[in-house]
């Protein structure tokens, strides 16, 4: 992993480092949280009016909240103000999983979620903001040629709503890159895997809760996965880094099929459960060298059974 770090809360003349962060209250929201608060940034946060911030309550001090909607331009303009660095991360999803959410109202969800993006990064040129960083996702590649190599420069295929919207707002990050307005940097995380705040909200919390209690379990399926707090670790990397303006990183670890999550939780926890279910193999390899030149560094499976023994005591 590189030993440097691009962030630094202040400057020689004394300025102090300020990041306006979308989405701080969500999962990875915490853990940037967390991370910039030991750096010493302040955070400015667009929050609704009925968001819990409980779990941020640590890092209070140094977060300033601005209530409001992405769809409304003052506030915008006031969420941005002053800012060095804007972290996109938001998306109105009222309690639907990623991929249903754009199925549901697709008016309303390209209003507040498209529409509403386009605004912020309008309202990040009109103050002068110097970097955004938009966090994306794999879901842009929808479609995967064979024969050609699964990097950032492969064609954006969307076979998803929400994956065209994310697509769609990388389009207008270059737009604004490619206009000189500021600079750009986009993640394409896979599934982010991390103890979240709500603990049952957890990467396989039910898998493991049932295993280390003895229970047998059938299990399917299995995914990409990437440890939150490289993710974190990529935006802390990019953040006032010249060399990852106007670039685009995947951020993806390794894949696992939840047939191998149950056996580590089983070993882990000494459990009898029996497990059933068939292994999936994934199909696509996502190439992470460019993240991994920024100066992430993944754990593998290492990792994994570090999360699965973190989550196994907790629960």
């Amino acid at each position: 992993m590189a030993a440097f770090c691009c962030i630094k809360s202040n400057d020689k003349k004394g300025h102090i480092m300020k990041i306006a962060v979308t989405g701080l209250t969500g999962f990875l929201g915490y853990y940037l949280a967390k991370r910039f608060f030991e750096k010493g940034i302040q955070i400015l946060a667009l929050v609704r009016n009925t968001t819990n911030l409980l779990h941020l309550q640590d890092f209070q001090k140094n977060i300033t909240y601005v209530q409001g909607n992405l769809d409304d331009k003052e506030t915008l303009k006031k969420f941005v103000y002053g800012a060095d660095i804007v972290v996109h991360m938001a998306y109105e999803r009222n309690g639907a999983s990623f991929h249903e959410a754009g199925n549901k109202d697709i008016k309303r969800f390209v209003e507040t979620n498209l529409l509403g993006s386009i605004e912020l990064l309008d309202a990040a040129k009109c103050e002068g903001v110097k970097q955004c960083i938009f966090i994306s996702s794999c879901a842009v590649y929808g479609f995967i040629y064979s024969h050609i190599r699964l990097d950032e420069l492969h064609p954006l295929l969307p076979d998803s709503n929400y994956g065209a919207y994310k697509a769609s707002v990388e389009a207008f990050c270059h737009s604004y890159f490619l206009s000189k307005h500021f600079g750009i940097t986009i993640f394409r995380p896979v599934g982010i895997y991390g103890l979240a705040p709500h603990l049952a909200h957890s990467a396989w919390y039910n898998i493991v809760k049932d295993i280390k209690h003895g229970r047998d379990v059938e299990v399917s399926g299995g995914g990409k996965i990437v440890y939150v707090e490289d993710v974190v670790r990529a935006i802390e990397l990019a953040a006032g880094n010249k060399d990852a303006s106007g670039k685009i990183y995947n951020l993806m670890d390794m894949y696992i099929d939840n047939m191998n999550v149950a056996q580590i939780a089983r070993e882990i926890c000494g459990s009898r459960s029996i497990i059933s279910g068939t292994p999936k193999k994934s199909i696509h390899t996502i190439d992470n060298t460019q993240s991994k030149e920024l100066g992430v560094s993944y754990p593998g499976i290492e990792g994994v059974k570090r999360y699965i023994r973190e989550l196994a005591l907790r629960i």
